[in-house]
């Protein structure tokens, strides 16, 4: 039924346990995965690993597109390691990595790697706050062209 899934991660706790679910629908006939990190470049400076990059450099500041290269060496072994537990699995896997609007890219992404489906997790935030706030959650599954399984 959903032979190519997408699974979009951040790394979170959420994102984690949507990857139980990605190792589940194996035994529903789920054959591929692609692994997908998107890099905000507007939220590249809140990222944990850059801020303690940036107290440890001696001028206290750090360059963007240093910025860009210290969090992608650190975000690929991740990947790496989720590809090897889904090919442990059986499962064929690949990873992508994009830069830009999450919740843009997955969609984009979604559609040039025929995905059937989408698995992400869901912070579990208030429907008020994602509202006001936006939220990525809610803004692919109204712009995804295939369908959305939300983990929360």
């Amino acid at each position: 039924m959903y032979s190519k899934i997408l699974y979009p991660t951040d790394f979170s706790k959420n994102a984690e346990k949507a990857l139980g679910y990605v190792k589940q629908l194996k035994s529903a006939g789920t054959v591929e995965v692609v692994i997908t990190h998107i890099v905000e470049k507007r939220k590249i400076l809140e990222y944990e690993q850059v801020r303690q990059q940036m107290e440890a450099s001696t001028e206290g500041t750090i360059d963007l597109e240093d910025a860009e290269k210290l969090l992608l060496e650190q975000v690929y072994p991740k990947l790496q390691k989720i590809e090897k537990e889904l090919v442990s699995l059986g499962i064929k896997a690949s990873i992508l990595v994009e830069q830009g609007v999450a919740s843009q890219q997955i969609c984009t992404a979604a559609k040039q790697v025929a995905a059937d489906l989408i698995v992400l997790g869901y912070t579990g935030e208030s429907l008020l706050k994602g509202y006001f706030m936006g939220s990525t959650v809610r803004h692919v599954v109204e712009l995804s062209p295939v369908s959305v399984l939300v983990v929360k």
